[in-house]
């Protein structure tokens, strides 16, 4: 989530520890330039795979799209998802903090055959906020809304010798005010190849850019390799840079997931099918979202939320429609401003834990 600082309220005199703050804020930057031993920590701290932080489900669709030898069989689909967060206190400050979630994914293939695909992805985010939480370090209040909007194009061919290369282009805006200039917009890129190994496994090759995803201030392209084992049809892994995932099957009805993406990125789930449109499933993750406030003071600086959280739901599918309702409880839930992780102490907005509430309903044509 990036943002900017928003202007001190009306009203609201900056006093010597808010000028204090917001000094020190504007200051802790370093001067630009790569150093060699910089470059090896910004290949380390790789960004997610392909255009987006998706949850756990649409992760594993978006990675088994890309490593799918078999061509010619993606399908539209869409879903609209609702999550509410009911008002909790703020740490330090006489605030309260909540918000309804609204987020809407596309898919629509373009084109495709048995040697090559077209596709168009768009997404949907918006963050109703219902808060009275200020800055604690630059002042100003906390936006009452937050969006994230983006489209992107991919592409997927398939070689004679059975190699699959594709690439995908995604440009969009995470913003309070979305696509009012360009320094609130983001253009991602990815190109992957595929090798095969044998009748399962796989080598992949990724390239991925993206200008919302810098570090230590640099905007680089970020190599990663990562071999796909798949020596059974209840067990899968996908390990390497920059992601890593794994897939079992103890049993016949359950389905185990594991992902990783470095490095504060986890997220878990066991599926249980009941019978075959019903399925429950539990499961814990560690995620964020990020965005830019307009008018912040350090442009490079986004705004982050973190949380953890586990959760609970079940999901029935029909042959074009599917819902879903989870429950769940987020905890060490907080927003912060800079330009990563390591930033997470300054203009810092903790709130209390706090259970949460999911619908979704999923479309496929």
């Amino acid at each position: 989530m990036d943002c900017t600082c928003s202007q001190v309220e009306s009203g609201l005199k900056m006093d010597q520890p808010v000028l204090r703050n917001l000094l020190r804020h504007k200051l802790r930057k370093g001067p630009s330039g790569i150093s060699p031993v910089r470059l090896i920590a910004v290949l380390i701290i790789a960004v997610v795979l392909l255009t987006t932080r998706p949850d756990l489900v649409a992760a594993q669709a978006e990675l088994q799209m890309w490593l799918n030898p078999e061509m010619g069989k993606q399908i539209p689909r869409a879903d609209y998802r609702l999550t509410y967060y009911p008002d909790r206190a703020v740490e330090n400050q006489e605030a309260h903090f909540g918000w309804m979630e609204h987020r809407v994914n596309m898919f629509m293939p373009l084109y495709q055959d048995s040697k090559d695909e077209f596709a168009l992805a768009a997404k949907g985010l918006f963050l109703d906020i219902d808060t009275t939480a200020i800055f604690p370090d630059t002042g100003g209040r906390f936006p009452s809304e937050l969006w994230d909007v983006s489209a992107g194009l991919s592409y997927r061919h398939k070689f004679d010798n059975s190699w699959t290369a594709g690439a995908a282009l995604t440009i969009g805006s995470a913003s309070d005010k979305p696509f009012s200039s360009w320094d609130v917009m983001y253009l991602r890129f990815a190109a992957m190849l595929r090798v095969p190994q044998g009748e399962r496994n796989s080598w992949i090759f990724t390239l991925i850019y993206a200008t919302d995803e810098t570090i230590f201030g640099e905007n680089i392209p970020i190599p990663g390799v990562a071999y796909a084992w798949v020596p059974s049809d209840w067990f899968t892994a996908v390990i390497g840079f920059p992601f890593s995932m794994i897939q079992i099957k103890p049993v016949e009805k359950v389905t185990i997931d594991l992902e990783y993406y470095p490095f504060w990125t986890v997220r878990t789930r066991a599926t249980w099918e009941i019978f075959r449109p019903l399925r429950a499933y539990v499961g814990w993750q560690w995620d964020s979202d990020h965005y830019y406030r307009a008018d912040r003071v350090e442009k490079p600086d986004k705004l982050f939320y973190r949380e953890m959280r586990a959760y609970a739901g079940v999901r029935f599918d029909l042959q074009h429609i599917g819902f879903e309702v989870t429950g769940g409880y987020a905890f060490n839930r907080f927003w912060f401003e800079g330009e990563g992780y390591s930033d997470r102490d300054d203009n810092r907005i903790d709130i209390a834990n706090s259970w949460l509430v999911v619908g979704k309903i999923n479309l496929r044509f």
